[in-house]
């Protein structure tokens, strides 16, 4: 019988034993003689030299703290699936995250890498510094040129929203000057026409009787049309009944029963 093969096991990373020996030896060596020097340094009532770090092999930085030009943007790829291409070795990122194509170096998250960005290293692969230039004088007054030039523009705006607002209000009053005109209108035809009602001999109490047995006649008629309209929908309701009362004894008789109602005289 065949025995199972499984999946081939994964290539395990292999190291230089000697090499990376060599290197901790240096560097404890390096350790050593940076101790005896600071010792030598103070028992001469000297400072201690520094100790070699990563960012002494930095560009010294040539220009002071500059504010960034384009946004950075961290949410761009917020609920989105990538497909991303990780390296070991080399210049490429190191998986998932936030990767710093000028330092080489991938975070895992968005604060992180801010961090990364505002801090010593980034900013000395830029050349720059971490202290912020002093203004000069003209700085400062061409700064304030800009503002008042900003304020300026806001000004205007607001000016002109009050001068749409205004003439809003003035079309306003104007329909509401011609609304009282055109009532003022009707008012003195109305007048008139008693006056003319007057002058033909029909009195004012006989032209509002008039009035009242219009408004009666037209009620009365209202009220037949509702009483009517009543009438036909009980009509239609009782003949909407009759027809289900029908329908239920043609169906008693087509399935054998003489009804529901008890055979037990009475």
């Amino acid at each position: 019988m065949a025995e199972k093969s499984g999946a081939a096991p994964a290539a395990r990373p292999t190291w230089n034993k000697d090499e990376w020996a060599a290197k901790a030896k240096a560097k404890d060596e390096e350790g050593v003689e940076h101790a005896k020097a600071a010792e030598a340094a103070l028992a001469a009532g000297k400072r201690p030299p520094k100790r070699h770090d990563a960012m002494d092999d930095l560009p010294k930085p040539t220009k002071a703290l500059e504010a960034r030009s384009e946004a950075l943007d961290l949410n761009k790829n917020l609920n989105k699936t990538m497909l991303v291409q990780t390296t070991t070795t080399g210049k490429g990122p190191r998986g998932a995250g936030f990767y710093c194509e000028m330092c080489n170096r991938t975070f895992k998250d968005s604060l992180s890498y801010l961090d990364h960005i505002n801090g010593r290293f980034h900013l000395r692969q830029l050349g720059q510094t971490t202290q912020v230039a002093r203004s000069t004088l003209s700085q400062v007054r061409a700064k304030i040129a800009s503002l008042r030039a900003q304020t300026a523009d806001r000004v205007t705006a607001k000016n002109f929203d009050f001068q749409a607002r205004l003439s809003a209000i003035r079309s306003a009053e104007n329909e509401e000057r011609e609304r009282r005109r055109e009532e003022r209108k009707r008012k003195r035809e109305n007048k008139k026409e008693q006056e003319d009602l007057l002058r033909l001999g029909v009195l004012p109490s006989e032209v509002k009787k008039s009035k009242i047995v219009e408004t009666e006649g037209t009620q009365q008629k209202e009220s037949r049309d509702v009483r009517r309209k009543e009438k036909r929908e009980k009509a239609k309701e009782d003949e909407e009944i009759q027809r289900a009362i029908q329908e239920n004894e043609q169906m008693a008789s087509m399935m054998g029963f003489g009804g529901f109602t008890t055979a037990k005289k009475r």
